[in-house]
């Protein structure tokens, strides 16, 4: 079983790699936007108010 995860692990580890350049603030921002965006749809579909 080892050796079949093994060749597949591999690509992770290079696209970590490559990844490890970018900033943790960028993956925080980037999850703030989707947040308020998803926050923004909820609004606008439900006109601010809870359906009952």
């Amino acid at each position: 079983m080892v050796s079949e995860l093994l060749p597949q692990l591999a690509p992770l580890e290079e696209a970590a790699g490559e990844a490890a350049h970018i900033s943790p603030w960028w993956y925080g921002g980037f999850t703030l936007v989707v947040l308020a965006g998803l926050l923004a749809v909820t609004l606008i579909m439900g006109k601010g108010r809870p359906h009952s």
